[in-house]
């Protein structure tokens, strides 16, 4: 049931404040809702980063170099496509350019890490 407008203009004034400071109050309510939740869903982002960051480490601290080529045994091509499929793996995680050309040197000795990483997109051509 609505209010009946007054013919009073103070009363018809007062009224139309009264409504602008609830719905004032409404919205401090609700952008205090939404800034709670956000610093809530940040401090959750931030844990979950950390936790990634965490596991990415304990993972890269098991990699050895391998001492074959894991694909193709001796054939280089074999050599070739394991290196790209390692440089993909390790791009997609998010390992530095910088830090997956010294793991694709170390791994495939054989194999340009440059031109493997030009080839999987990760550095642009030359």
């Amino acid at each position: 049931m609505s209010n009946p407008v007054s013919n009073d203009p103070d009363e018809a004034r007062s009224a139309a404040l009264d409504r602008i400071a609830a719905a004032e109050r409404a919205i401090e309510q609700l952008l205090a809702s939404v800034r709670s939740s956000t610093a809530e869903l940040q401090a959750e982002l931030g844990h979950v980063r950390l936790s990634v960051i965490e596991m990415h480490g304990h993972a890269i601290s098991k990699l050895t170099p391998l001492t074959e080529p894991p694909v193709g045994g001796d054939a280089p091509e074999g050599a070739s496509e394991g290196a790209r499929l390692v440089a993909l793996d390790l791009i997609g995680r998010g390992i530095s350019t910088e830090q997956a050309k010294e793991r694709l040197r170390e791994t495939f000795p054989e194999v340009d890490a440059d031109a493997v990483l030009r080839a999987v997109g990760a550095t642009p051509a030359a």
